[in-house]
C-alpha cells in the first residue's frame, strides 16, 4: 500500500511556540514529529511515501531526502497555492501507483492497525474507509454516526457504514465541560470505558471521531477537482455521502493526538514514550 501523507499546513496556532517552522517538521527529542508517522508506516511493511507538501516544503524534503529514508521510498507533491486537504490529496494523483492509497495527516499520531484497515476497506468493497477513535467527549471534532445493520455490506454487521459525517464544530474555546483541555483528556484517556464501547456495543455510534487516517480509490481521488482549494473532512466527504458513495468505518480504541495546540503539542512531549512502538 502506497501513502500519502498530508503536510502543507502552516501551523499558525502553534506560531507561539515553533515560530515560523513547518508544523509537523516540530522537534520532538532529536527528531520532527513526522518520523513518529513514518515508523508507524513501517510497523505495517508501508514503504512508498507522497509527501504532500506546501508551507515551507523544503524542510521536509532537506530532512527526508529525495529518494529513500531509512528503506522507506519518499516522493513529492508540492503545492504553490494552498489547497486544502483535498486539493492537496488531488494534487498527488499522477503519483498514486495502485488501485487505492492510504491518506493520513502527518500532524497526527494514531496507533491505528493499518492492516484492519486494509482489510475492512477490501471486504466491504468501500469507496473510502476512515479509520476512526473511540472518545469520551467528541466535543472537539464533530459527530459521525456509523450503521452497524449489515444492509450495505451483504450482511456483514462487523463492519460499520458512516451514515453521517460533521466536523462544522465550536473550536473557539477547546475546552471541555470539566474545563480541561480536550487534547490533554484525548492524550491520556486514549479510549473509553468498555461499558461505553463502540466496539462492543454496536448500537452506540456516536462515541467516535475521524481518526485522520484514510483508505480512498483511486477513481474517488479522480473526482476531486484539480487546482481547487477543498477541505476532505468539511466538502469532499459530505458530499460523497450524499452521492451515495459506500463509506466504512474501522473503530479503533489505539493511542491519538494531534499536536495541531500548544497544549497537546506538550502533551505530546512529556508523554512520548506511551507512543512508542510496542
Amino acid at each position: 500500500m502506497q501513502a500519502i501523507i498530508l503536510c502543507g499546513g502552516e501551523g499558525t496556532r502553534l506560531r507561539s511556540v515553533i515560530g515560523e517552522k513547518q508544523k509537523t517538521m516540530t522537534e520532538i527529542g532529536n527528531e520532527p514529529f513526522l518520523v513518529n508517522v513514518i515508523k508507524h508506516l513501517k510497523k505495517y511493511r508501508i514503504t512508498n511515501v507522497i509527501f504532500a507538501t506546501g508551507y515551507k516544503s523544503h524542510e521536509v524534503k532537506d530532512y527526508f531526502g529525495t529518494s529513500y529514508y531509512f528503506g522507506v521510498e519518499v516522493n513529492y507533491s508540492e503545492e504553490k497555492i494552498a489547497l486544502g486537504t483535498g486539493g492537496a490529496i488531488r494534487n498527488c494523483l499522477d503519483k498514486i501507483k495502485y488501485d487505492y492509497a492510504l491518506v493520513l495527516n502527518g500532524d497526527t499520531l494514531f496507533k491505528a492497525d493499518l492492516k484492519e484497515l486494509e482489510e475492512n476497506f477490501l471486504t466491504s468493497k468501500a469507496d473510502m474507509t476512515i479509520a476512526c477513535k473511540e472518545v469520551d467527549d467528541k466535543s472537539r471534532y464533530g459527530s459521525i454516526k456509523i450503521d452497524y445493520s449489515g444492509e450495505r455490506t451483504n450482511g456483514n454487521k462487523d463492519i460499520g457504514v458512516i451514515v453521517s459525517f460533521d466536523e462544522k464544530v465550536d473550536k473557539k474555546d477547546n475546552k471541555n465541560a470539566e474545563g480541561e483541555s480536550i487534547d490533554e483528556k484525548e492524550a491520556k484517556h486514549n479510549g473509553v470505558s468498555k461499558e461505553n464501547s463502540a466496539i462492543n456495543n454496536k448500537e452506540l455510534y456516536d462515541l467516535v471521531i475521524n481518526g485522520g487516517i484514510y483508505i480512498i480509490k483511486k477513481e474517488l481521488i479522480e473526482t476531486i477537482p484539480s487546482g481547487v482549494k477543498s477541505s476532505l473532512e468539511k466538502d469532499l466527504i459530505p458530499g460523497w455521502l450524499n452521492e451515495g458513495k459506500l463509506i466504512t468505518a474501522e473503530v479503533s480504541a489505539a493511542r491519538f493526538i494531534d499536536i495541531g495546540t500548544p497544549d497537546s503539542l506538550k502533551e505530546f512531549k512529556e508523554r512520548r514514550e506511551e507512543f512508542r512502538e510496542l
